[in-house]
């Protein structure tokens, strides 16, 4: 290497590039020159940082001439490389602290990267902050902004809520928005969305399940004839619950509606009819029905509500429930407004700021919204009155912070670029004042989430300051906040927007095993530069069957018609076991599966009331290595093993309801389809070692089920994951039947059975099982107090703990009890393994 270019790489960086173009290029390769400007910048990093780019870390960091976009896939050091970057410019480059600025979208962004220059800078740092600490830095507002703070105060939100209630108060505005919530509950969405959905059948059928079909209740349900099944009942009040647990032969078989305890009426929609799986299934639970005397079954099918219509589908449920005895008077309008009222207003004031944000972060003004408005084609009634309303509340939003001089952040923005534009460049801070005419270099992080309104603001920068150099770092396959206004266009066109521009790769990930990489790689093939492991373990990824998951009687009872809370309790067990921290992972703040709170709570919770549930099994030391969040929440953080909660249909991908009101804005199924991937992408990558994805085999996400169809998945064996038990708290009783004896010795003393609390389960082994405390259990005291001792005959009776492991096993016939085994610790059986 000739020693001037060394000389120049090692005192004048910036300009190197010039020098090797006009005196080296003819007798240096290209390819060598670039190989020894990687290798000074990954020795300079190393040597004067304490830190170890790989080559194409050190290729971002030391690539300073013109617009940089980083493509930078999870785990894979981009919040290092942004921040080395800037040390490199400023300790090596000689660039000065005021001539470089890093924007980042939240605070805790600004912390982290402030920290780490601080640690290498001390005083002498450049200019860190958020977009909007920027913008609020140079228009001062005088009143306070309108925001809403995670968990703490909602200005923002009781300002777009009082503009809402003024109209609630108005009779003639109140009444529609009555008749647009009936209206909106009652709606076939399914047959709306697809109107303008350009895909193939075949891929319209995958994502079917995954629409939303929300009923008068608040519920969601699998297809739109549960949804008109539901809907009649609430309106006719008759009381009913949705895929309630019934144990058939160890399945969680949970029929669509049941009225009715112990006795009543089961509905089935059988809305696959025509499926040969799916219609042998149909003919099994006919059949499992027709066993169960106590209830009556009513089938209906999709046929009658496809060529019938609703009318007549409601008259044919309605013949069928007066058939058993179930009145049918129909609510008025009145009284079912009433049921709903306060859940129907509380959404749709969710849904007017949603739509009154949108339009702020789109910079809209009322005749903007307007003239948006009418050349938009309407695909429903519902959606035609919910968009005169809208604009209503959009444009008194407008005049009320006009009004009272207040504003959001939105606004804030706008004035902030308008400020720019009009020359005033100068910002003030209490960290220090800056002139963003002197800005030689802006790094901006996670620019997947870049926005219109980010965007006006970087473009007025660049009108008073065309010489400032861009270095941009994000991943497209971590976009996941369209919902919050961000638009993955301006990353996708950063070659437009940003010339002359290069686009390195940085795609080693260093956080997860092999296998977790590799299964993120495969659901985003084809869709960019797929990630390197770089560690040599090849780690686990199992998917969790809870359609196979059998739990024991002891867990059946402990947790009576919840499989979802057993199960987790296993594969957190064996993780603390292995000293390993957990988190939980799910795309809603509420699980798609039944949890039983117990008695006196609210069968209905969010996430932090089923990781209290969780952690209340588990010993006061162990608690804590186990945490749970929204898939959102946890993008950027990561964990030993993850849980993935819900990879079924209607969480992955996730089409919200209110997809309807926000078309205007061109939002469609695809795009929602397309960053709900990116979203399991970010969910699936969050582990280390260890990935569980929970799903149902006959209820797979689709997303799962494409990941299936290109590479195998190991499925879970629950033998490797015993129950979860504290402590050995009880025996469970079974009496069954001796071999060779038949099955007429328990048939006689079912009705003594049945009243001692016996239930019958069919698991393993067929018998009837009864759990009792294990502290001072006796097996002579249980023979002394059984009723149907003295008539047994031909009985075998097996004693188990909580772990299901067989401790005794006894012989009954005419009041004589046998011991075959018998390992029953007698004096202590409240053993703590911990």
């Amino acid at each position: 290497m000739d020693n001037s270019l060394q000389i120049n790489i090692e005192k004048d960086f910036l300009n190197v590039d010039t020098f090797y173009q006009t005196q080296c290029k003819e007798f240096i390769y290209l390819k060598n020159y670039k190989a020894e400007k990687l290798n000074y910048v990954q020795s300079w990093v190393k040597n004067n940082l304490n830190s170890s780019p790989d080559l194409e870390q050190a290729a971002a960091i030391g690539a300073v001439e013109g617009h940089i976009q980083v493509v930078a896939r999870a785990g894979s050091g981009k919040t290092s490389t942004l921040v080395n970057r800037a040390l490199f410019l400023q300790k090596h480059c000689g660039v000065a602290p005021n001539e470089i600025l890093l924007l980042a979208f939240n605070r805790k962004a600004t912390e982290e990267i402030l920290e780490r220059l601080t640690l290498q800078l001390q005083s002498s740092v450049p200019h860190v902050m958020t977009f909007h600490a920027l913008a609020y830095a140079l228009v001062h507002p005088e009143k306070s902004i309108l925001f809403n703070e995670p968990d703490g105060q909602q200005n923002k939100a009781q300002a777009l809520q009082t503009v809402i209630y003024e109209y609630h108060r108005k009779p003639d505005v109140y009444e529609k928005i009555r008749a647009l919530m009936m209206a909106n509950f009652r709606e076939d969405w399914e047959r709306i969305a697809w109107g303008d959905y350009d895909k193939s059948p075949e891929e319209m059928l995958r994502y079917r399940r995954s629409l939303p079909r929300e009923g008068l209740d608040g519920k969601y349900y699998k297809s739109f004839g549960e949804k008109v099944i539901a809907n009649f009942l609430l309106e006719h009040n008759i009381t009913y619950k949705y895929e309630r647990n019934f144990w058939w032969d160890g399945i969680n078989y949970r029929p669509d509606f049941t009225i009715g305890e112990n006795q009543g009426i089961v509905i089935e929609y059988f809305g696959l009819e025509g499926d040969p799986d799916y219609d042998i299934m149909s003919e099994q639970k006919r059949e499992y029905w027709r066993n169960h005397p106590n209830w009556h079954f009513v089938e209906l099918s999709p046929t009658t509500l496809r060529f019938e219509g609703v009318e007549d589908f409601c008259a044919l449920l309605k013949r069928c429930l007066e058939s058993y005895g179930v009145r049918c008077d129909r609510l008025t309008e009145d009284e079912i407004w009433k049921k709903i009222k306060l859940r129907a207003i509380d959404r749709f004031t969710k849904v007017v700021e949603g739509f009154i944000q949108r339009c702020r972060k789109l910079s809209l003004t009322s005749e903007k919204l307007a003239s948006l408005v009418d050349n938009h084609k309407c695909a429903s009634d519902v959606e035609q009155r919910f968009l005169e309303l809208a604009q209503k509340f959009y444009q008194s939003y407008l005049q009320q912070l006009q009004a009272t001089g207040e504003d959001d952040f939105d606004g804030l923005m706008q004035k902030a670029a308008a400020a720019i534009a009009s020359g005033q460049t100068v910002f003030r801070r209490k960290s220090g004042t800056g002139d963003l005419k002197c800005l030689r270099y802006i790094l901006i992080d996670e620019y997947q989430d870049f926005s219109e309104l980010f965007h006006h603001l970087i473009e007025a920068i660049r009108q008073q300051n065309p010489q400032a150099q861009f270095f941009c770092v994000g991943d497209d396959w971590q976009a996941i906040n369209g919902f919050a206004g961000s638009d993955l266009r301006f990353y996708q066109n950063f070659a437009q927007f940003f010339q002359p521009s290069q686009k390195p790769n940085i795609s080693t990930n260093y956080r997860s095993a092999t296998s977790i990489v590799d299964i993120g790689n495969t659901l985003m093939h084809g869709l960019g530069t797929p990630a390197r492991a770089h560690k040599a373990i090849f780690g686990t990824v199992e998917i969790v069957d809870m359609g196979q998951f059998e739990p024991t009687p002891k867990e059946q009872e402990q947790h009576p018609g919840d499989s979802i809370t057993p199960a987790i309790l296993r594969l957190v067990d064996k993780a603390i076991k292995d000293r390993k921290n957990v988190v939980i992972l799910s795309r809603k703040n509420s699980l798609p599966w039944y949890v039983n709170y117990g008695k006196g709570r609210s069968k209905d919770g969010g996430l932090e009331k089923f990781l209290n549930l969780v952690r209340s099994y588990l010993p006061e030391e162990s608690r804590k290595a186990v945490t749970i969040s929204t898939a959102h929440k946890y993008k950027g953080l990561q964990n030993d093993v993850v849980i993935i909660l819900d990879a079924v249909p209607r969480c992955y991908p996730l089409i919200h309801p209110d997809l309807m009101f926000s078309r205007v804005f061109g939002d469609s199924i695809e795009q929602v389809v397309d960053e709900e991937r990116r979203l399991f992408y970010v969910a699936l990558t969050r582990a280390v070692e260890h990935l569980f994805i929970l799903t149902e085999t006959k209820n797979l996400s689709p997303f799962l089920e494409e990941l299936k169809s290109r590479k195998r998945i190991n499925l879970l064996d629950w033998l490797d994951y015993p129950p979860f038990v504290g402590s050995i708290q009880h025996i469970t009783v079974k009496v069954g039947n001796q071999p060779g004896k038949g099955g007429n010795g328990t048939y006689a003393i079912k009705d003594l059975l049945n009243a001692e609390g016996y239930s019958w389960r069919t698991i393993k082994w067929s018998a009837w099982c009864c759990t009792f405390p294990a502290q001072e259990f006796s097996i002579q005291q249980y023979f002394d107090n059984a009723q149907w001792i003295s008539p047994a005959a031909g009985i075998e009776v097996r004693f188990y703990d909580d772990l299901e492991n067989m401790l005794a096993k006894y012989y009954v016939d005419s009041g004589q009890c046998i011991a075959v085994i018998n390992n029953i610790p007698e004096i202590d059986l409240h053993i703590n393994p911990w």
